[in-house]
Order: structure tokens, then C-alpha cells, then sequence
């Protein structure tokens, strides 16, 4: 680009931009036929039928009946912290690797692709785990490691921080799914299409948990320290297992007595 004029770096620029945009037109397209064929096909109904001796509960009997769930609150506070917490790892990983290496962003971003793929990796090796062992106790154990490799990111005066920042990304994979559905095991059947929903509400700690790190990096001027708020988002997710194992081992023992 030394070589060029103002005009032709600007047409660069404009073909570089179409040429990243260009697999995102065709994912528009294909996401456009999903959806015709989503409003053209026919579902089965899922809800239970509304009969002489059944009637369904309304929206509010639901809301007010899911709001004196204990079981149910505990799982809904445990998933808004852990997409927080995600979120705000996966947001702050590239700036730290930037203020702590001598990198540039391009090189600094190459930390989120591997962020990714720990992901997936993670949520591999706990699907084995889980049905290996106790799924409580593995997800107790990854909120544990989880809670001190963040620790460390917060803490640790050297780049490795970074790495482990990656690293932690193991430990997030089978959160979701495992909440979401022993949250919802904590409800009465005809409560539980509402449940689900507002389950997946919870998604809304992506916006406040990042927020609230960056508000705490800004407080006390140093990035690494913010990472203290996804760590005990970790611990509450932890205690969250904990307590849900205890719950469980207590019913079993009742229904077998």
C-alpha cells in the first residue's frame, strides 16, 4: 500500500470490505430460507390440552408459581452469571493480551479463535465425564479450576495470564446446557414452557456482567483486576452445583426410604 495513491488505497479498502462481507451475504440468504421454511411449516402443538377437567395455568399463575421456586431462582441467577461471565472473558481476553504483550490487535485476536476452540474442546471432554460420573460433582470440579485459573488471570504479573484467560475457556463449555436443564427439571410440567423461556431470558448477563468488569477496570485502573468479578461469577456457579447435588442426593434418598 506504500506505493499507492489516496484513490487507490481507498478502492483497496472498499474490495477488502466486499470481499469480508461475502461469505456474510450468502449466510443472510440461507438464514432467509430457514426462516420461509420455519412460517411455512406446520408444527405439532407441545402444550398440554386444555380440557373439561384440566385448564391450563395462565401467564401470571406461572410467573407468580416460578417466583416462590427456590430451586428455580437459584438456576435462573446461576445462568444470567455464567453468560455474564463468558461474555466478559471472551470481551477482555484480546485487550489483555494487548496490554500485557508487545502484540499488535491482529495477533491479539488470535486469542480469541483459540478461546473458541478450548470451548468446544471443554464441552467434549465434560459430555464424557458426565456420563462417566456425577454430572454435579464434574461441574463443581470446573467451577473450582475455573474460579482459580481466574484468579490467576486477575493476579499474575506476566503474559501467562493471557493463556490461561484461553484456558479457561475449557471450563465453560457444558454450563449451559446443564443449568438450563436441571433448571427446568425444578418445574411442575405444566409450568415449563414459560420456565424455558424465561431460562433463556437469563441470556440478558451478557450486557450487565461485561458492563460491570469494565466499570470495575475503569475504577480501579488495571484490566486484570476486573477479571476478580467473573471469578466470582464462577464461585456462584460452583455453590449453585453444589447446593443442586446436595438437593438431588437428599430426594434420592427420600424416594428410596
Amino acid at each position: 500500500m506504500s506505493g499507492m495513491n489516496a484513490e487507490q488505497i481507498h478502492n483497496f479498502k472498499v474490495l477488502m470490505l466486499e470481499n469480508t462481507l461475502e461469505p456474510y451475504k450468502y449466510m443472510i440468504m440461507i438464514l432467509v430460507v430457514v426462516m420461509v421454511l420455519f412460517l411455512l411449516t406446520r408444527f405439532p402443538t407441545c402444550k398440554v390440552a386444555q380440557t373439561s377437567h384440566y385448564k391450563r395455568p395462565s401467564a401470571m399463575d406461572t410467573l407468580r408459581y416460578l417466583a416462590r421456586n427456590p430451586r428455580f431462582r437459584r438456576g435462573i441467577v446461576a445462568q444470567f452469571l455464567y453468560v455474564g461471565m463468558q461474555v466478559a472473558v471472551w470481551s477482555f481476553t484480546i485487550r489483555l493480551a494487548l496490554e500485557l504483550g508487545d502484540i499488535n490487535e491482529r495477533d491479539a485476536s488470535n486469542f480469541m479463535v483459540y478461546s473458541f476452540a478450548c470451548f468446544f474442546i471443554g464441552k467434549f471432554i465434560a459430555n464424557i465425564l458426565m456420563t462417566r460420573f456425577n454430572p454435579e460433582k464434574v461441574l463443581i470440579l470446573y467451577s473450582v479450576i475455573g474460579a482459580l485459573f481466574l484468579a490467576y488471570v486477575a493476579l499474575a504479573p506476566s503474559f501467562s495470564a493471557v493463556y490461561v484467560a484461553v484456558l479457561v475457556s475449557v471450563l465453560f463449555g457444558p454450563c449451559w446446557a446443564t443449568i438450563y436443564a436441571g433448571t427446568l427439571d425444578t418445574v411442575d410440567n405444566e409450568h415449563t414452557e414459560m420456565a424455558g423461556a424465561v431460562i433463556v431470558m437469563a441470556i440478558v448477563g451478557a450486557a450487565v456482567v461485561p458492563a460491570i468488569q469494565g466499570y470495575i477496570a475503569d475504577m480501579f485502573h488495571s484490566l486484570q483486576l476486573s477479571f476478580l468479578v467473573s471469578m466470582l461469577c464462577f464461585v456462584y456457579v460452583g455453590v449453585y452445583f453444589w447446593r443442586e447435588s446436595k438437593v438431588r442426593t437428599a430426594l434420592a434418598e427420600v424416594t428410596a426410604s
